[in-house]
């Protein structure tokens, strides 16, 4: 069954944006790492929050879970009582969790499904032995087998790879008994906002540190103070959204945070850039059409934002561009690929020039059908994208929002 989507001559509501997956998985993260209470208010219900949700009930640590509030308690070292753990298809938990893991002393295999059996993770295969992990991947990718103790030395990693892998490694140095005053230090880093949002989440359990001059030094052990964490909304999924009211009406957001350090709240940014009004009342976000525009947006440290942003650049009135092409390569899909291939077919006129993609106002459509290639953005780039033509589209593998966006649909027939 394939989801069909209606054109809209406008779009007008009030929503609330499901909770950030990102700050979410590094919350449980965190309180893998505690011996002492955590309270996660506001958890989502997204397939890559139930894995890590998972991974947490895998572990030692004792869960109460009442609706969207998690309460986790746990006096002793980490362990797990499973002897391997799915990421699924998860690739922020598979980067976050893998170092965690290497805490402990047994033998652990690390599985992923789909498309994340195909992404590269081959920075594990040369930072582990420096930790005196033992640690075997399938030339690079999932599955693993893992056995710590990690031993925090001072490194150097390449930045440009990910910063999931980083934030991992930061927690992994964190959460060790072992760490005393070692650095980890980046060579060309890019997400760089990221990983001040695992900074951000650190502060939470009474752990400040600082990445200064692109190297994070540690005065450890540390100690975890018992934490009470909110899960604020999620700006990747509010992007889809702030992109259709700039090109059709207006939409207020709730319980938005204006000060977040999730890297996706650029789109805000742009979209006045593009023309559009914005305006906060306190905690609430509007966004409204005005001026059909054009922008110019360096997304390397925020490549979530390419797919919301062509197809805000398709309905402009001259070419804009978006700057970091190189990101996209290792997602759900190759995303660069998936973008110009299935919004093209909906009359997108895009094309690569090196590390930009050059996006023109968009043509008449060749067919009024897509498919997501299983990647949850592309599947709602295409719905924005279909809001703006004369027909119906139908998107194929439409449920693919599941990984991120579950209400995606049903928050979109709603200001429609």
């Amino acid at each position: 069954m394939n989801q069909h989507i209606q054109p809209s001559s406008t779009i007008n509501g009030e929503i609330t944006i499901p909770s950030s997956k990102s700050f979410a998985q590094r919350a449980i993260a965190c309180a893998l790492l505690s011996k002492e209470k955590t309270t996660i208010k506001n958890f989502g219900f997204s397939d890559d929050e139930l894995t890590a949700l998972n991974i947490l009930l895998a572990s030692n640590k004792k869960v109460i879970q009442k609706d969207q509030t998690l309460e986790i308690d746990s006096s002793s070292v980490l362990s797990f009582k499973k002897k391997e753990i799915s990421f699924n298809e998860a690739g922020l938990a598979s980067r976050l969790f893998t170092p965690l893991i290497s805490l402990t002393k047994k033998d652990v295999i690390l599985s992923g499904s789909g498309s994340l059996n195909k992404r590269p993770m081959d920075i594990f295969d040369s930072i582990f032995p420096q930790l005196k992990v033992f640690f075997q991947s399938n030339n690079g990718k999932l599955p693993f087998k893992i056995k710590g103790p990690i031993e925090p030395k001072s490194i150097t990693i390449d930045g440009n790879l990910s910063s999931q892998f980083i934030s991992g490694l930061i927690y992994a140095f964190v959460g060790s008994n072992k760490l005393k005053d070692e650095s980890i230090t980046l060579i060309n880093p890019t997400s760089i906002p990221y990983i001040e949002l695992s900074l951000e989440v650190l502060k939470n359990f009474g752990i400040l540190l600082k990445l200064k001059n692109n190297k994070i030094k540690f005065n450890g052990p540390y100690n975890f103070k018992p934490a009470k964490i909110t899960i604020e909304k999620d700006w990747s999924s509010a992007s889809f959204f702030i992109v259709a009211a700039a090109l059709k009406g207006s939409i207020t957001f709730k319980n938005m945070n204006p000060n977040s350090k999730q890297a996706d709240i650029s789109i805000v940014d742009v979209v006045k850039e593009f023309g559009a009004n914005v305006k906060w009342n306190e905690n609430s976000l509007t966004v409204s059409k005005n001026k059909i525009g054009r922008f110019s947006f360096d997304a390397t440290n925020a490549p979530d934002l390419f797919p919301p942003l062509a197809v805000l650049a398709s309905f402009g009135e001259e070419e804009s561009s978006i700057t970091g092409v190189s990101r996209l390569f290792s997602k759900e899909s190759n995303r660069a690929k998936t973008i110009i291939s299935e919004l093209t077919k909906l009359g997108a006129n895009i094309k690569i020039d090196g590390e930009k993609m050059l996006i023109a106002p968009a043509k008449s459509p060749s067919i009024y059908a897509v498919n997501s290639c299983n990647d949850h953005r592309i599947a709602m780039a295409a719905a924005i994208f279909g809001l703006n033509l004369n027909k119906p589209i139908e998107i194929s593998n439409f449920e693919a929002v599941n990984k991120s966006f579950p209400t995606f649909y049903k928050l979109l027939e709603s200001v429609t």
